[in-house]
């Protein structure tokens, strides 16, 4: 009896082997906090729907973290609908946008993680004038009789 290779499985050797660590737990917190406000959001699908594709990204982010996302897409379909069961995956169009979205957030330096909306534009605050105002409010809550 032969034993035929998986196609969809990971080929691991030793220069190939991931050196990536995913708490899956705060990126799962964090996705749950955001995901309402992702462009990827459809109304009225809940977070538990999410949560399988985010987890395949997370996977697929861990086994092939150093190749490039566009040169993993053409496979992804087949892997994605082999991973996951029919009532458990999103249809493939919106499953590649939060595929695309994970990947981006765990690829991006803490620092440069792309943020969700932009901050507020509010006018230049120098720390001294911060400072003054917090020392102004202390003086008046102090000396009230």
């Amino acid at each position: 009896m032969s034993c035929q290779p998986d196609p969809l499985a990971h080929a691991w050797n030793e220069a190939a082997m991931p050196c990536a660590v995913v708490d899956i737990q705060t990126e799962l917190h964090f996705w749950e906090a955001t995901y309402a406000r992702q462009a990827f959001h459809r109304p009225g699908l809940a977070f538990r729907h999410y949560v399988p594709t985010l987890k395949f990204a997370f996977d697929i982010y861990l086994l092939s973290h150093r190749r490039p996302l566009q040169e993993l897409l053409p496979a992804l379909p087949a892997r994605y609908e082999a991973a996951l069961a029919r009532g458990a995956r999103l249809d493939w169009s919106l499953a590649s946008v939060v595929i695309a979205r994970v990947w981006e957030r765990l690829n991006a330096p803490l620092e440069q993680d792309p943020p969700l909306f932009a901050p507020p534009a509010a006018a230049a605050v120098d720390e001294r004038t911060l400072i003054a105002e917090a020392m102004r409010r202390r003086a008046g809550t102090l000396f009230t009789p």
